[in-house]
């Protein structure tokens, strides 16, 4: 399965166009997640992109769209997400909406520790260093969500200012 984005100009289109159609399956779940509400819809069409993009994409069999509807205390807002897979479509939509959740919590959990640790800029490259860091960094993370400490960034400060703070959370 492969995400669509829009700097794919030409498929981007053509998938909204062919997610216009009745889709073959529909999957819907409804998520409350920290002060968020959320409906998630992920639907499934039949390949119907145009001759250049099935030309360039032969192995797609399945057009994916997931609609995420976000309400929160302050603001409402509806996101689209379209995908492209070469499995066959039929009766799949559970199946894809919760592989594509599935990747959105590992995408999530990634930029999670480059914008809290940078991690992304590290230059560590001896032995097993950059590893074992980043397995720190992974343990740190796993520690603050069990703690339920969801402000990451300042409690990274907070152990950095506070050692008995730090200690407390083992």
């Amino acid at each position: 399965m492969v995400g669509v984005k829009r700097n794919h100009k030409k498929l981007y289109e053509n998938l909204i166009d062919c997610c216009q159609e009745k889709s073959l399956d529909k999957y819907e779940e409804k998520i409350r997640n920290k002060g968020r509400n959320e409906i998630r819809i992920t639907e499934v069409f039949s390949n119907k992109l145009n001759k250049d993009n099935l030309e360039k994409w032969n192995s797609a069999k399945s057009l994916i769209k997931v609609t995420r509807l976000v309400e929160t205390k302050r603001s409402k807002r509806i996101e689209e997400a379209y995908f492209i897979s070469n499995i066959i479509p039929y009766q799949r939509a559970k199946m894809f909406g919760k592989g594509i959740r599935k990747h959105w919590e590992i995408e999530s959990f990634h930029y999670l520790k480059d914008v809290t640790f940078n991690e992304d800029h590290w230059k560590t490259r001896q032995g097993n260093a950059a590893e074992n860091y980043s397995l720190i960094r992974n343990v740190v993370l796993n520690i603050f969500r069990r703690k339920n400490l969801d402000q990451i960034q300042a409690t990274v400060e907070k152990c950095a200012n506070n050692v008995k703070f730090m200690m407390s959370l083992i």
